[in-house]
């Protein structure tokens, strides 16, 4: 008798299913339907069919085993969003290997640090090849895996699937495993799309980079649900609005900072989104101005907002006429509990402010950081990456202010201490500190405070940081002031330079 699944298109015993097994599965039932809809810088649009999506990644896959990338190995991605770069994805899980995404505009010293961490079997990369390591571009990859069998390779579970990398709080590139396969199960589906209102087969818009985590999880989990993912290669907010009114798109995920661009556009309109069915905000603190605008623009059940962190401490979910009630809420755990505590670690009551904890309860995701300590974990399994909030009678969340040491901005966390420490290595600084300032486009400006030797000029700082940081980690701007104020114990109080940075109007 055979098993009826929440996934349709399992015809498996099992609910749990791996990455290759699912497309396989979608490109059996529909070989000729668009799988991605890829549009080019000029504008250009070109098709891959599911067929041509399962080809192309048991080819890549045999390749990788040919060259001995299986389990216990990594593969990094530096790639922009291209079909490639999803079939490379799927090649990875294919043979078991671990699939590291970064961003391809990592600077060299970056990367060379990620790769002593990760030491990967091979790194593909259309920009410079990191010393020390198989490099090959793309152009390369497609030419060497001409010949390879487009059959799938036997189904193995890829343990582990993915690692992110982002700024450490020590100035180092954090990198964190997570220990789960590749693939999704039925409960895993059937809640995701309860969280953020994806359902199988729609139309679909990836609205930011693969190597972050929140579109990583929308652009695959869509796919696992055989939507068709329409991948522009730029994210400029007025490139999304004309995809989303041209391809009728159904569902989007995106972050604060481009939902605030989309609606300053000149010609953006209500119509231009009548199409959406379900439209998910993560990747930063929405303010409350700016999601009234969208529930104004859109039904709100139809509107959904996910907080969750690289380090799966936890994970809460909203709807959009559930926030009505809770205005300012970032939901509740669907799978688990938060806790608000002391500095003391003593449980607070609602409404009183205090460091949120959060655990999955038995059946949580497992993490390995490899090469930062793991956070600290007590007998429930509550854990905390330093954010404050408050719960309110029904257990809701909401935040009181992001940790001191992370500043989130357009979506994209960035620590303080990695700027600091790059800043720091001009000749001409004597001491830094980087701060969040509110921003109305970017959840968070970075702000540099830079205590100076000599005289030295912001775009002297930005050049020189570029070395060492992508683009999205540079300060916005930049203060010069001769001491920077310190506590008697030597620290810096982050909220009172923030005060006094508004208030002399940064």
């Amino acid at each position: 008798m055979a098993v009826k699944h929440f996934n349709i298109f399992n015809r498996d015993t099992e609910s749990r299913f791996t990455a290759g097994k699912q497309l396989a599965n979608i490109a059996r039932v529909k070989p000729d339907a668009p799988a991605i809809i890829y549009i080019s810088q000029e504008g250009g649009e070109s098709i891959t069919t599911w067929r041509e999506l399962e080809s192309f990644s048991n080819q890549i896959a045999w390749f990788l085993l040919s060259r001995g990338i299986g389990k216990g190995t990594s593969v990094i991605a530096a790639l922009p969003n291209t079909p490639t770069h999803v079939a490379l994805a799927f090649g990875i899980w294919k043979t078991g290997a671990c699939y590291v995404p970064v961003s391809n505009r990592s600077p060299k010293r970056n990367m060379a640090e990620i790769c002593e961490c990760i030491a990967p079997a091979l790194v593909v990369t259309n920009r410079i090849k990191p010393e020390g390591y198989e490099s090959i571009g793309t152009g390369e990859l497609k030419e060497l895996c001409r010949g390879f069998s487009e059959e799938a390779p036997p189904d193995v579970p890829a343990i582990p699937n993915l690692a992110n990398c982002s700024g450490g709080t020590t100035g180092k590139t954090k990198v964190i495993e997570q220990n789960m396969p590749a693939g999704e199960s039925d409960e895993g589906m059937e809640a995701w799309f309860k969280m953020t209102g994806m359902s199988f087969e729609m139309r679909q818009l990836l609205a930011g980079p693969l190597f972050h985590g929140a579109p990583h999880s929308a652009a695959f989990n869509g796919l696992y649900a055989g939507n068709t993912l329409v991948m522009p290669a730029s994210l400029k907010a007025e490139t999304i609005l004309e995809l989303i009114e041209k391809y009728r798109i159904e569902y989007v995920q995106m972050v604060p900072t481009l939902m605030e661009r989309i609606l300053r556009l000149p010609d953006f309109s209500q119509e231009k989104l009548a199409s959406l069915k379900a439209f998910c905000h993560t990747g930063g603190i929405c303010s409350r101005e700016l999601k009234l605008r969208w529930l104004e623009l859109m039904p709100p059940e139809r509107v959904y907002e996910i907080y969750a962190m690289t380090e799966c401490v936890g994970m809460t979910w909203i709807r959009g006429d559930d926030w009505l009630r809770h205005p300012g809420s970032v939901g509740r755990m669907l799978s688990g509990s938060a806790v608000i505590r002391d500095e003391e670690g003593r449980d607070l009551p609602p409404g009183e402010i205090g460091e949120i904890f959060m655990s999955w309860g038995e059946n949580g995701p497992q993490v390995t950081y490899k090469n930062v300590p793991p956070l600290p974990v007590d007998e429930k399994g509550f854990r905390s990456v330093g954010d404050m909030g408050w719960l309110d009678g029904e257990g809701y969340l909401y935040f009181a202010d992001r940790r001191s040491d992370m500043i989130v901005t357009g979506g994209e966390n960035v620590f303080a201490a990695e700027v600091e420490e790059v800043l720091k290595k001009h000749r001409k600084v004597s001491d830094a500190v980087v701060v969040g300032l509110p921003d109305e486009e970017w959840g968070h400006r970075i702000h540099a405070i830079i205590e100076a030797s000599e005289a030295v000029s912001d775009k002297e700082l930005i050049r020189f940081s570029l070395n060492y940081l992508p683009p999205y980690k540079m300060p916005k701007s930049f203060e010069f002031v001769d001491t920077i104020p310190r506590n008697e114990s030597g620290k810096t109080v982050r909220a009172a330079l923030i005060e006094d940075s508004l208030k002399k109007g940064y």
